[in-house]
């Protein structure tokens, strides 16, 4: 097998794993009520929104979803959710269906899950969603979703709306920069590297971490809470996908941020959440 056909292959394993995992655990049973024709019943506009997990396995595209279990979400963020997957799962359709069987790269895949970051309370609920989607190429596209909802004010909460001004974004940046390029060192030195390429290594990648962290909401879109062990809310962690920090060899990149780099910018409408 070709070098490059690698990260393919593996990915393929792991989708088969998932749609046998799922065929077994959430077999699919028809409404009673559905029509002759296979067409899906009318919803009403009031129905709950059903968190299923899905399995699709077709000649052109394989697809695998993973809901959280056990936990009664708000019907506003399972609809947040469900909007996530089922716009990544027509990603998948739409690449897929101008092809046939044999095809290069056919069959094309889509694994995501969906799962509780943090444990329910201190009046937010927090999900993340991680997953890859491939529709040819050498690898896949991640994809990393994060919903952080307030439960007393019934939305997401977005990093458009978290801070006050522009200089809370500069605070966060500078502590996520210095955070990034602190991991960098750390790990090449628990690898042993010499003093002089990791000074090499860091001169490479600060262009890279200060292209992807500019002060601005658009660069921190994704984030969770951090918790500390008492249960209090005591930051954010931000959350950054393959290239905007670093290589798509190095993954999903994660930095913590204090709650005292950004209280002060806090918009007054989520300072309780925080000082609870």
């Amino acid at each position: 097998m070709p070098k490059d056909d690698l990260p393919r292959a593996k990915r393929m394993v792991a989708m088969l794993a998932c749609v046998v995992v799922l065929a077994t655990s959430c077999k699919r049973e028809s409404p009673a009520n559905a029509p002759a024709n296979g067409a899906a019943p009318p919803v009403a506009a009031s129905a709950p929104v059903v968190l299923q997990d899905q399995v699709e396995h077709t000649p052109t595209y394989l697809l695998g979803i993973t809901y959280p279990k056990g936990v009664a979400l708000p019907p506003g963020l399972a609809q947040e959710i469900k909007a996530y997957a089922d716009a990544s799962r027509k990603r998948l359709v739409d690449a897929a269906a101008p092809h046939k069987v044999g095809d290069a790269g056919i069959p094309y895949d889509m694994s995501l899950e969906f799962r509780q970051v943090s444990p329910q309370g201190h009046g937010l609920i927090a999900i993340a969603a991680d997953g890859s989607l491939y529709s040819g190429g050498a690898q896949g596209a991640p994809l990393i979703r994060r919903f952080l909802w307030d439960v007393q004010g019934g939305s997401l909460i977005s990093s458009r709306e978290l801070l006050n001004g522009d200089a809370g974004w500069v605070a966060i940046s500078n502590s996520v920069r210095e955070t990034l390029i602190g991991q960098i060192r750390t790990r090449m030195e628990d690898d042993k590297q010499a003093p002089e390429d990791i000074a090499k290594a860091i001169a490479q990648m600060q262009p890279i971490v200060e292209s992807g962290t500019q002060p601005a909401a658009s660069e921190f879109s994704e984030f969770e809470p951090m918790i500390d062990a008492q249960g209090k809310l005591i930051g954010l962690t931000f959350v950054f996908p393959p290239y905007q920090v670093a290589g798509y060899s190095d993954g999903i990149q994660r930095a913590d941020v204090p709650l005292a780099v950004f209280q002060q910018y806090l918009n007054p409408r989520y300072r309780g959440l925080f000082e609870q």
